[in-house]
């Protein structure tokens, strides 16, 4: 008997990422430990999609995005590193799927680097279901781009941080937080799509009774990942080194 579960299909791409040694080549060698991968449920997805549909409804896969109607996937062919996404209350809601296709072959293939199954990525916040206590106790969420932002952050001890994955800050998730905090901290990547963001930011969410900061990380890092991967960075360097900063005055 298939499944309608999205629990299954996360438990099922957790349970064959030791199948691949270049998946979990490319997670440690990103500082990802097994203590994170098993946390955070990382896996990796079936190749052969015949052999997945055996466990899971095709018309459950096709209502998520994740099987196209002809049965083909493009999590099999290009999106195979899976992480589940959940919501504040700990309920999967979709999987993204990161591609490990080298950076000239993407270009060539006109492939972004993510690829997401169907929920409403305006409404969700990557790890707010694990942050959201310490976000009360602290009064305080660090907001961040990517998903291994997030992770990078909570391996080094800043437990109230949640990630937008993508720079597209949304009124939902404003007020998702505002439910949480007074005071929201973004630490945005040190790019021009970052940049904007902040600006944006700013402008659409000032003055409504939440406070607003933003950090910079060195300019030697394109974001917070970077920065505690490259020689075992802690929290309290972070917090010494980052920058507070006003956009438009960079």
């Amino acid at each position: 008997m298939t499944s309608n579960s999205l629990n299954d299909l996360i438990n099922i791409c957790s349970f064959n990422l030791n199948k691949s040694t270049e998946h979990t080549d490319y997670l440690y060698n990103r500082g990802i430990t097994l203590d994170i991968i098993k946390n955070y449920k990382i896996g990796y997805f079936p190749q052969n999609v015949s052999v997945l549909l055996k466990y899971l409804s095709k018309d459950f896969l096709i209502k998520y995005n994740i099987v196209g109607y002809n049965g083909c996937s493009e999590f099999s062919d290009y999106f195979n590193l899976i992480i589940p996404i959940y919501n504040e209350y700990g309920d999967a809601v979709g999987i993204s799927g990161r591609t490990l296709v080298d950076e000239d072959e993407r270009l060539f293939l006109k492939l972004s680097k993510y690829k997401n199954s169907s929920y409403k990525k305006s409404k969700i916040l990557f790890g707010l279901g694990e942050a959201k206590k310490t976000i009360i106790d602290k009064q305080n969420v660090f907001v961040v781009e990517g998903y291994f932002d997030q992770m990078s952050m909570n391996n080094n001890g800043i437990n109230n941080c949640i990630a937008i994955c993508g720079t597209a800050f949304s009124k939902g998730h404003f007020l998702k937080l505002s439910k949480y905090t007074d005071c929201i901290t973004f630490v945005l990547d040190n790019d021009d799509a970052g940049n904007k963001s902040s600006e944006n930011i700013l402008s659409k969410f000032s003055n409504k009774g939440i406070k607003l900061r933003f950090l910079k990380v060195s300019e030697l890092y394109k974001d917070v990942d970077e920065y505690f991967n490259d020689g075992q960075k802690t929290k309290e360097e972070f917090f010494e080194e980052s920058a507070s900063i006003i956009p438009g005055l960079w």
